[in-house]
């Protein structure tokens, strides 16, 4: 989906629901499961445009704990503002210092910004870092692999490297 510069008169608010197969998320992070709303504020000033919207859509992923499926509810609010690309990207090879308001900024080429790309983008950031099913998911036994969600397992939590076992005693002195 494109957004064409020259079509933005006037501030204008767009919606659209993408195909969770156009956002190309890759598939070790997840699935999206529903189709992907996309509700945003445009406005042109100048050749800066200035998008702010909210990203919602619905994502299979695996629990970092239990490693069982479960479907995270992303919706986020963003915000971004497209300037111009510079035409010969080799000049401007300067290093410089971000600051937090150009975390914002991106740049697009040509005459139009791609929507895909936008949401692709901000999907990504909206991941979590650690999924979980749930927030007090104990996890998997790290000796014998039983999900301990759903009980306890006979294993001994006895585990420890057998040199320090001089110090252990110490701490029970």
């Amino acid at each position: 989906m494109r957004l064409f510069i020259e079509q933005i008169k006037e501030p204008q608010n767009i919606a659209f629901e993408f195909c969770p197969e156009e956002c190309d998320v890759p598939e070790d992070i997840g699935a999206l499961t529903k189709p992907i709303r996309f509700e945003a504020h445009v406005e042109r000033i100048q050749q800066d445009i200035h998008i702010s919207g909210r990203i919602a859509a619905q994502v299979q992923m695996t629990c970092s704990r239990c490693l069982m499926p479960h479907k995270e509810r992303l919706d986020e609010p963003f915000e971004v503002m497209y300037l111009p690309g510079a035409v010969d990207e080799k000049k401007n090879l300067e290093e410089i210092e971000l600051e937090e308001e150009d975390l914002n900024v991106s740049y697009y080429h040509g005459d139009f910004i791609s929507l895909t790309d936008l949401v692709r983008e901000q999907l990504l950031l909206m991941l979590p870092i650690k999924p979980l099913c749930r927030e007090n998911c104990k996890g998997l036994c790290p000796s014998c692999g039983k999900d301990l969600n759903e009980g306890e397992c006979q294993c001994s939590l006895d585990i420890g490297d057998p040199r320090l076992s001089v110090l252990k005693k110490l701490l029970h002195t």
